[in-house]
């Protein structure tokens, strides 16, 4: 489902005739959130400092999150942390182009300046999943929170220990 959703992004599947941007804008930002589970408020704050070489190994610094229209100094437990690339989130961060905008960020909205999320669902989140739904492709309507929920899911199904788990995404291990 989440190969899906990324693709029908990529290939601006359910473009409406009077959209004036593609859904591609966006995919790399879905793309994003499904590799990194992070949320999308978080994903939304990011900006090219907040990618983080380390000698041979890449991170993504968490620290902020833009919500509500308002950008705030932190997440939402109040932690900064450090996700580590592995070689595919690698390649997507090197596939992202970088976009004049003031405030540098890693994914600005088609108008330059931070995604609004409510205005992201109804225009582009929404259309594809409903488009999808319709197609017989998925079976039932996911929020774009959703990409954080499978990331972690897929993270616990694939033996990772639950420690590591809520340390890069951000929560506790309960």
């Amino acid at each position: 489902e989440v190969k899906a959703i990324i693709e029908a992004f990529y290939e601006d599947r359910y473009v409406k005739p009077s959209s004036v941007y593609p859904h591609s804008y966006y995919a790399q930002k879905i793309e994003f959130q499904a590799l990194t589970g992070c949320r999308p408020s978080e994903c939304h704050a990011l900006t090219w400092e907040d990618i983080k070489q380390k000698s041979d190994r890449v991170y993504i610094r968490f620290n902020k999150a833009y919500s509500q229209k308002i950008l705030l100094p932190h997440t939402k437990t109040f932690e900064v942390r450090l996700f580590p690339a592995n070689e595919q989130l690698q390649r997507l961060l090197k596939s992202i182009p970088v976009t004049e905008n003031p405030h540098n960020l890693l994914f600005p909205s088609v108008a330059l300046g931070y995604v609004n999320q409510k205005t992201f669902s109804r225009r582009y989140w929404n259309t594809i999943i409903k488009g999808l739904i319709a197609d017989g492709i998925l079976k039932s309507h996911y929020r774009n929170y959703s990409l954080r929920h499978s990331f972690i899911t897929r993270m616990v199904r694939s033996g990772e220990d639950v420690a590591t788990i809520a340390r890069i995404s951000g929560n506790s291990t309960e």
